[in-house]
């Protein structure tokens, strides 16, 4: 029922942003102690850059391990990176959740109180859960 197509887009909208969040959770969760990470590889990358080796093959030690310090910096980066993205969509997914109280005034065409309105969210609380947990089984795996 077009009476029903606010509400529908309430709850799709709440679950798209529920699952966003959780996803950034996850990453914020990834990449809590990365910052800290890269400050102890970066200091770790600067003793390693102040070392003036006597050998070549000193100097290839150096360089191995100054290129693998850098990797473990440009992994922890991509852990903070991927965080602040994924934050960001879920911010953008929050953002795109129509209104409840608009959802329900199309639906009753009037404008509903607080009552209802806090029937309704205990009502959709569960469908939303539900929207959500099909839409993370529906998603394709990221590698």
């Amino acid at each position: 029922s077009k009476n029903f197509a606010g509400v529908q887009a309430y709850v799709m909208g709440s679950a798209i942003a529920q699952n966003a969040q959780a996803a950034a959770d996850a990453a914020a969760a990834a990449a809590a102690d990365a910052p800290a990470k890269v400050a102890d590889l970066n200091a770790q990358l600067d003793a390693a850059n102040a070392i003036t080796p006597a050998t070549p093959e000193e100097e290839a030690a150096k360089a191995a391990q100054i290129a693998d310090l850098q990797g473990q910096i440009d992994e922890q980066q991509g852990l903070i990176d991927a965080a602040a993205e994924a934050q960001a969509k879920a911010d953008e997914a929050a953002a795109a959740v129509p209104s409840l109280d608009d959802a329900l005034a199309s639906m009753a065409n009037k404008p509903v109180d607080d009552e209802v309105k806090d029937w309704a969210t205990g009502v959709l609380a569960d469908k939303i859960d539900q929207a959500a947990a099909k839409l993370a089984e529906e998603a394709p795996a990221t590698p």
